[in-house]
């Protein structure tokens, strides 16, 4: 008997669709979801696109771009998560977020993986422990973020004064001086907004007047415990407020400072209109990428003023970690983690800070003396970086932070006394479980 051979030619139309078919499916990348806000510098874009042509034919990563404001993107994630119905699988986390989002159980632990890949030692101590919750790890850190003052070298100079102001009072002499002789039109600009910036900004001035935003530690996983409770409405508190409104008052800062969010400051500031400001490090970026009328050579980067000489200077820690949502299925979950990998090797976390001006993640980058020249916030972070303060942690955070920043803003127009803006933020936190790592 003659064997019958069969062939491709000689096989069915429909078989080898079904052929086709099935081969197609077995080569089609993984396609996993990221989503962050807007990168102005396209340096996120580039890195992105960097990831998926290493990866061609394995993982394709599309980044859906969230609102600018973390108040609003959390606003987007909370909807998209409660529906339960949620396509992301690699999500930007505002440092604060951590509790919320593992109580809620809408990332996954990563404590496994994390202990497998990484050292802690490898990370900013801060940004690690912007992770952690209830001893568990929920996310990597990605780049990270603390409030620094910026001032005007060369008009500081051209004026005597030879060295960044240490208190509020020496900012309001410097202010004061310079702009009157040289018609500018500010002396400061900080956040002062009812958002998550003046929340922010609002912790900086009462932590610099020596007083406390948390009611205590809470970190020993027992509900029976009772931690001792730190008073917020201390003289030190209302004295913080008290600085903010004194610069009001006192004709530094713009009168309509209750509305500044960072890109009003930034506009003001480098547009020549005032002289000192505070923001976020990658504001550096903005103005030396920029064609502005001072010069990046001009701008220096210090720590926030005080409310006495000799207290430390503390700035609020912000920064975003990355996280997998708990939806994602198994294979998307795998691949995420190559993408986060990715995105916090040293070559990559070098990128975003040499053309996003974001604060690495990774400690080494801090001793790197060329990236210290050519980004000098780092330099600047490295000691300030241990003062850098978490903002409460707590799963309730994002019903608490409004009410903060609505009590600061309204304290900045003179709507509230700094006692009445201190006794509702502590009021708040009385009404509110406060779960801290520190």
């Amino acid at each position: 008997m003659k064997k019958r051979i069969t062939t491709i030619q000689s096989l069915p139309f429909f078989t080898l669709l079904l052929m086709f078919c099935l081969l197609s499916a077995c080569s089609e990348p993984t396609e996993i979801v990221f989503t962050h806000g807007p990168d102005d510098s396209g340096t996120l874009k580039q890195l992105v696109q960097q990831f998926n042509t290493t990866h061609a034919g394995k993982i394709h990563v599309t980044w859906r771009q969230a609102s600018r404001l973390s108040n609003e993107y959390y606003r987007e994630l909370e909807k998209s998560f409660e529906a339960g119905d949620s396509d992301i699988d690699v999500l930007s986390a505002d440092v604060v977020w951590t509790a919320t989002f593992a109580e809620r159980k809408w990332v996954k632990n990563l404590s496994d993986p994390f202990f497998e890949h990484y050292q802690a030692s490898a990370f900013v101590p801060e940004a690690l422990n912007s992770v952690h919750y209830q001893n568990e790890v929920w996310g990597v850190p990605w780049y990270t973020d603390l409030g620094i003052l910026f001032y005007r070298k060369d008009l500081l100079d051209k004026f005597g004064f030879h060295a960044p102001p240490a208190t509020w009072t020496d900012l309001a002499i410097m202010s004061h001086t310079i702009k009157d002789a040289n018609f500018t039109k500010y002396g400061y600009v900080f956040q002062g907004g009812n958002y998550e910036g003046g929340v922010a900004n609002a912790c900086e001035f009462i932590w610099n007047a020596g007083g406390e935003v948390l009611l205590g530690d809470f970190s020993i996983d027992d509900e029976t415990a009772q931690a001792p409770l730190l008073v917020i409405n201390s003289q030190e508190a209302i004295q913080g407020i008290e600085d903010a409104q004194n610069l009001v008052a006192g004709g530094v800062v713009p009168s309509d400072v209750y509305a500044y969010k960072e890109a009003e400051g930034l506009e003001a500031f480098e547009n020549g209109d005032a002289i000192f400001m505070r923001s976020w490090p990658g504001a550096y970026h903005r103005i030396v990428s920029q064609d502005t009328p001072i010069n990046p050579a001009d701008v220096g980067v210090a720590a926030l003023p005080v409310s006495k000489k000799g207290y430390p200077s503390y700035s609020c820690l912000g920064g975003w970690n990355l996280m997998v949502s708990a939806l994602a299925s198994q294979e998307e979950q795998d691949a995420a983690w190559v993408f986060i990998k990715y995105l916090t090797e040293e070559a990559q976390q070098r990128t975003l800070a040499l053309k996003g001006g974001n604060l690495p993640a990774m400690r080494s980058l801090y001793s790197d003396e060329a990236l210290i020249a050519q980004v000098p916030a780092i330099g600047l972070a490295k000691e300030v970086m241990p003062n850098a303060r978490l903002r409460p942690v707590t799963p309730r955070y994002m019903e608490l932070a409004p009410d903060i920043g609505w009590a600061f803003s309204e304290s900045l127009q003179e709507h509230l006394s700094a006692v009445a803006a201190v006794e509702t933020i502590e009021g708040l936190f009385r009404a509110t479980t406060v779960v801290t790592n520190e």
